[in-house]
């Protein structure tokens, strides 16, 4: 009895470790090509999807002669022109696209089994797995938009 004690006790800590261990060594983080992502967003069905509904609300606008509003999807616009070009200079943080790719990042998640997924280069101790393609088929990216990123890295933007 009291051998199957010691070995209980010498044993037993060393399985409870194991899926720690072991959940420790194979944590990954997924990383993007920001400018890749940047170029996708701004030619996908989603942002066409946003810019469709900000010209029915500006057609609306001028049906009711409302000079104020249509004064805001014009500056709405502008403000937004303005931003993709930051964000693909990388002069401006990409946190509006970041917040529409979030039901992105849940499924990358899960399919690639990356704890997160955040913009290349990432810095922490964690292995980072490339996620950017994953977001491209997210994004619905294609042939051209493809060439165009592809262009851009061998430019070196």
């Amino acid at each position: 009895m009291r051998r199957r004690w010691t070995f209980a006790c010498a044993v037993l800590p060393l399985i409870l470790l194991m899926p720690l261990n072991a959940q420790k060594q194979t944590a990954k983080v997924g990383c993007f090509d920001k400018t890749a992502v940047v170029v996708a967003f701004y030619r996908s069905p989603l942002w066409a999807e946003t810019l469709r509904g900000k010209k029915e609300e500006q057609r609306r606008a001028k049906e009711a002669n409302d000079t104020a509003k249509l004064k805001e999807l014009e500056e709405w616009g502008g403000t937004q022109q303005e931003l993709a070009h930051k964000q693909l200079a990388g002069e401006a943080p990409i946190t509006n696209i970041v917040a529409a790719l979030q039901p992105a990042f849940v499924e990358i998640e899960r399919a690639t089994k990356v704890s997160q997924v955040v913009p290349a280069p990432y810095g922490g101790k964690e292995e980072s797995v490339d996620v950017t393609d994953a977001l491209l088929d997210w994004l619905k990216a294609d042939e051209r938009t493809r060439q165009v990123i592809r262009n851009a890295r061998k430019n070196g933007k």
